[in-house]
């Protein structure tokens, strides 16, 4: 069985970070959403997937290449517009070839194990018991997903951002397909927002007779296509993280899992793990974490920084910050009084690359920053 692995959409949740990098690519816990799913299908029955790249295709090839490095053959097809999640089944027809496939959406991740989940579906299909298989997961705003309605062992409905949910069953963003696919989305239309949908060539399955069936994911599941989904998923891969201290403390008291980079230095500092922080790193006078990740090369000092992404590059002086987004080279500081004779007011920075952010101290009864 192949892979369909959807890695083309243009992110535009993710301003102003995917005005840089492709979101597939984005780091969490510094390491590519992209690749912690190359790395999921390498521990599965597949090993050939057919890449859909966009406008970005030519960064995600240099980052992923022919697959190699996961003991994958990778096969890229281009979709020039982003035309929706069906289209793309068309494009990858030939690729694909003429038997049933597992279709993946690039910058969704999950705590379950895939191996389970494609031997029970090879097998359902081989036997003629299953024709189709959507993975869901229970989610408290359905209107905001593709949602199934079940009964029994199948799914009987689908229906993208339902308005009035009667199910809050939403498509995790895993499905495996008959061949019967191609033809489904032959028979839709596009939508109102002009793309071949998915869950309406899934609707055309059921409708013609095919026998869709669910399986619940077990564990968390996340769609990493905003800022607040990305601090969340980090939250969950941290929680995985094994302690790791490889740089050097001084002066400093670490608590809870910490992973700690090549040639990095902490001073005066004190880490509340989980965090994870890269190579090269300076911080001084600082307290760092829980839920937190630094990329390699970041400076921090006279900071307090928790339930944050730091991508490589960037300075933070001066300021408390948390459920914030910093891109790479970018500069968030305060004037004085300094972090440490002020009273602390976290802040909430997203910042594309190479940005730069000084807050000016305002005095007053209440020292605040503006």
């Amino acid at each position: 069985m192949k892979a369909l692995l959807l890695c083309g959409g243009e992110g535009t949740r993710l301003r102003p970070f995917t005005h840089t990098r492709p979101k597939q690519l984005f780091p969490l816990v510094n390491k590519p959403i992209l690749f912690y799913i190359l790395e999921y299908l390498a521990v599965s029955p597949i090993r050939e997937v057919v890449m859909i790249t966009g406008t970005t295709g030519a960064q995600i090839r240099a980052a992923v290449g022919n697959g190699e490095k996961w003991g994958l053959r990778i096969t890229y097809v281009e979709q020039p517009q982003p035309l929706g999640l069906a289209h793309t089944v068309l494009i990858a027809e030939e690729a694909l070839g003429a038997e049933a496939f597992m279709m993946y959406l690039g910058d969704n991740l999950l705590e379950e194990p895939l191996s389970d989940i494609i031997q029970t579906f090879a097998r359902n299909y081989a036997e003629g018991r299953l024709d189709e298989l959507v993975l869901v997961h229970e989610v408290k705003n359905p209107s905001r997903f593709g949602v199934a309605e079940i009964e029994g062992d199948r799914v009987i409905k689908v229906i993208e951002k339902p308005e009035a949910p009667r199910s809050n069953l939403a498509l995790a963003g895993i499905y495996f397909f008959s061949p019967e696919i191609y033809n489904s989305v032959r028979n839709i239309s596009p939508s109102t927002r002009g793309e071949l949908e998915i869950t309406d060539a899934i609707q055309d399955l059921i409708n013609r007779g095919q026998t869709v069936g669910y399986r619940r994911l077990k564990g968390w599941w996340k769609d990493t296509g905003s800022p607040e989904e990305l601090l969340s998923a980090q939250k969950m891969l941290l929680k995985q993280e094994k302690k790791q201290i490889r740089g050097e403390l001084f002066r400093s008291h670490a608590t809870g899992r910490i992973q700690l980079g090549d040639n990095s230095i902490v001073e005066n500092s004190w880490l509340k793990g989980p965090v994870c922080i890269g190579a090269g790193c300076r911080i001084k006078d600082a307290v760092l974490g829980p839920f937190l990740s630094v990329g390699d090369r970041v400076e921090i000092s006279q900071a307090e920084v928790e339930k944050s992404i730091l991508l490589p590059d960037c300075r933070v002086a001066n300021l408390s910050l948390t459920d914030s987004i910093l891109g790479e080279r970018s500069r968030a500081s305060a004037r004085r009084p300094t972090y440490l004779e002020a009273p602390r007011f976290p802040h909430r920075l997203l910042l594309g690359d190479d940005s730069s952010v000084e807050l000016q101290a305002k005095r007053g009864r209440k020292t605040r920053y503006y």
